[in-house]
């Protein structure tokens, strides 16, 4: 006579595959709604860039050093940094 039952092994299999398949979705979604999160930050930025409006930014002022035509020409700019844990951004601006 042939048993159809499971044992302990294929149960233990079965719920390790169902725990694999299920983190997988879990951490999915945690990588999209971070993506997500990133995404709104570069497009609030870029709107700031768009009205020039700099309030988020840290203002400062340096000199940048250009070579044109051989010749050395020191130029006064303003510097905006942007530091987040996810983002670094610098802009010069004359």
């Amino acid at each position: 006579m042939l048993k159809s039952s499971f044992s302990i092994f294929e149960v233990i299999l079965s719920l390790s595959i169902l725990s694999l398949v299920i983190g997988g979705f879990v951490s999915s979604s945690l990588y999209d709604t971070n993506n997500s999160k990133l995404f709104t930050k570069l497009n609030n930025l870029e709107n700031d860039f768009n009205t020039k409006d700099y309030e988020s930014m840290t203002k400062s002022i340096a000199n940048l050093r250009v070579f044109i035509n051989d010749k050395e020409k020191n130029i006064k700019v303003y510097k905006y940094t942007f530091e987040d844990k996810d983002i670094k951004l610098i802009k010069y601006e004359k």
